[in-house]
């Protein structure tokens, strides 16, 4: 069994050739049973209030630079953004396997699909866990991707990742909801929807299920106080609170203490997903009735 620090969840650094190959988040534990079905979550105040704080407003969404393209040119531009981002004039100055890119498409609006070469070696640096699958390698080049380029597109909603036979594919989605940012309870629940979906993207594998709904992930890893995340609420725009009910994880190696742990790595999995204007600047996690308390801001998460 082996402890996770906070940054094993978190980005992995991009080199001066645009990327690297990214090193695999170990998992909390060892699953200790199958998967059960999802059941509904709470994730608003059981009393939510209608009002909107002074500075719950949401500003103006961000416009993308790229708006006006769409098609082939607009999947066009964004591999083009992505290589001045990192520096580079060609996908062959990538390293492995990003190097590997034959061509890309938008086969919808906001989607792009890149081709690679089907002589791709899967897991060629050993760095996957035994459990990680091709989908999972596949899904996490496109997180490096919205790394990169992410923040500056907003209307981008997925990448996906694919050898050019069509026998490995994996996406990485934003997993919006269409929220109304200047709705309080819908904006939570949506920034609870994607750090689900952030979870899923690195433990689907592991818990052999889709990770839909926190009891999933509370049947695989019990021990986790990520499993016990009770409500999530937001005060104002940008912010969220997130109470954890108590569990097997208390006076666990994960409890380190579990609100720090839980605000760090939620932060950032929900800002993993976030364009510009989206982001959670500050996330309160409460523990043990209000005696566990952290703050993390994203200033101090940034890449």
């Amino acid at each position: 069994m082996r402890i996770r620090s906070f940054m094993a969840l978190s980005m992995v650094a991009l080199l001066m050739s645009g990327c690297s190959t990214p090193q695999r988040p170990a998992p909390a534990a060892e699953p200790e049973k199958s998967a059960t079905a999802p059941s509904d979550s709470t994730v608003e105040d059981k009393n939510p209030g209608t009002g909107l704080a002074e500075n719950s407003i949401a500003p103006a969404p961000a416009e993308s630079t790229a708006t006006a393209l769409t098609g082939q040119a607009w999947a066009d531009s964004k591999i083009q953004m992505w290589k001045d981002n990192s520096g580079i004039k060609s996908t062959q100055g990538f390293l492995y396997p990003y190097n590997l890119m034959t061509s890309w498409e938008a086969p919808e609006e906001g989607v792009i699909k890149i081709y690679l070469d089907n002589s791709m070696i899967f897991n060629r640096d050993g760095m996957q866990e035994s459990y990680q699958t091709r989908e999972d390698e596949l899904r996490f080049m496109g997180l490096i991707m919205f790394e990169s380029i992410g923040e500056q597109s907003p209307e981008l909603e997925s990448v996906t990742f694919a050898t050019e036979d069509g026998k490995n594919s994996g996406t990485y989605s934003r997993a919006r909801t269409g929220a109304d940012p200047n709705d309080r309870k819908a904006w939570a629940k949506e920034k609870y929807v994607q750090w689900l979906a952030g979870m899923n993207d690195v433990y689907e594998s592991l818990c052999h299920a889709e990770i839909t709904a926190v009891e999933v992930y509370r049947n695989c890893l019990p021990a986790d106080p990520h499993a016990y995340v009770d409500k999530v609420t937001s005060p104002a725009f940008g912010e969220l609170v997130v109470t954890i009910n108590d569990g097997p994880w208390m006076d666990g190696i994960y409890d380190t203490p579990a609100s720090s742990f839980v605000s760090s790595n939620m932060i950032i999995k929900i800002n993993d997903k976030a364009a510009v204007g989206e982001q959670v600047e500050k996330l309160t996690v409460i523990a043990r009735d209000g005696e566990d308390t952290s703050t993390a801001l994203r200033e101090e998460w940034l890449q």
